[in-house]
This record gives structure tokens, C-alpha cells and sequence, in this order.
């Protein structure tokens, strides 16, 4: 009992001693987000539905509620869904990877600044296996794309908690105000 406690003791002093810090529902940037729109520009349909589904849930699972009228708002656009057979048996694929990317950003609603995370992939590869017929490749694909999309919206949340946003560009500078409309009198 004593030399498993010296032991944790030990491990708790040389981790917080190597930089590693444990993330929490505190440490987050906001605890009220707005997922709003996916843009798909990709071939794959439904892709941004997906996604919309999946980051709204990775967030609930940190501890972040999903409100539509949150100052911080979450858009990303999905740049790459790419499908390459990388084994094949008999001249025919037999095993493929999956690849999926999206440009990230967070807009504070009151200030009207975004911060662009970037492009992002998702951080593991991706791969399936299915040989036969035309339907079991594409039920093995769906799943593996779920994976993957999941994975993304991981790897979107984890940068968000980790690297905090830097708002730095105007919505307005990029021609994107959402608010009203100015006031012309008549006759200018």
C-alpha cells in the first residue's frame, strides 16, 4: 500500500514536472459554443451533416454546451474526403485509406473577431478493409468515415482547449458583417 502510493506520488511529480497539465472543463475558452455551418467541398454528400452531428457532440463531451445564441460561433469548411486503395489482391483493392480535412474557424460574436485555426486533418489514419461486393466496400467505408470524422472533430476540440484561439482578424474586414445594414438617408 505504502510503495503504491510513493510509486503514484512519484508519477503525479514527474509528469506535472515534464509540462503535461490536465485539461479541464476550466480550462477551456469558452463553456458555451454555437456549432454553425459545415460547408462540404467535397464530392461526399451528407459529409457536412456528419460533422455538424460529431462536433457538436465531442464538445458536449468536454463539458462545452452547445447553444445557438453563444458568443463564440464554430464554422469549418471540409477541404479533402479522399479515398485511396493502398492493397490489392487479384487486381482488385482490397484495403483502403481514408483521408479528411477542414479549415477551422472560431468567431467571437460580440467582438466580431475570428481566429482561424487552419487547416486540419484528422490525426490517425484511417483504413478499411472489404473485398466482394460493391455493397460491403461502401458499408466499411461509412464506418471508417464516421471514424475519421470523428477523430477530426477530436483533433478540432483538442486545439481549440490547448492552442486558445488568437482572434485577430475583423469580420468585417472580410466583408462578412452579419449585423444591420447601415442607414442611408434618402437622397445621398
Amino acid at each position: 500500500m505504502k510503495k503504491s502510493l510513493i510509486t503514484s506520488l512519484m508519477l503525479v511529480v514527474f509528469l506535472s514536472g515534464c509540462g503535461y497539465t490536465i485539461q479541464g472543463r476550466a480550462t477551456l475558452p469558452f463553456d458555451r459554443v454555437t456549432v454553425s455551418e459545415i460547408k462540404n467541398s467535397t464530392g461526399e454528400p451528407k459529409l457536412q451533416d456528419r460533422m455538424h452531428r460529431l462536433l457538436a457532440q465531442t464538445f458536449m463531451e468536454y463539458g462545452v454546451d452547445i447553444v445557438p445564441s453563444a458568443r463564440y460561433r464554430v464554422e469549418a469548411d471540409i477541404t479533402d474526403f479522399t479515398v485511396y486503395p493502398v492493397a490489392e489482391k487479384n487486381l482488385q483493392a482490397i484495403e483502403y485509406q481514408l483521408i479528411v480535412s477542414c479549415k477551422v474557424r472560431v468567431i467571437d460574436m460580440e467582438t466580431r473577431k475570428v481566429a482561424v485555426l487552419g487547416a486540419i486533418e484528422a490525426p490517425y489514419l484511417v483504413y478499411f478493409r472489404s473485398s466482394g461486393l460493391l455493397v460491403s466496400v461502401l458499408a466499411e467505408k461509412e464506418t471508417a468515415t464516421e471514424q475519421a470524422l470523428k477523430d477530426l472533430s477530436q483533433e478540432i476540440v483538442m486545439r481549440i482547449a490547448y492552442q486558445k484561439p488568437a482572434f485577430t482578424e475583423d469580420l468585417e474586414k472580410k466583408g462578412e458583417k452579419k449585423g444591420e445594414p447601415k442607414a442611408v438617408p434618402a437622397g445621398k
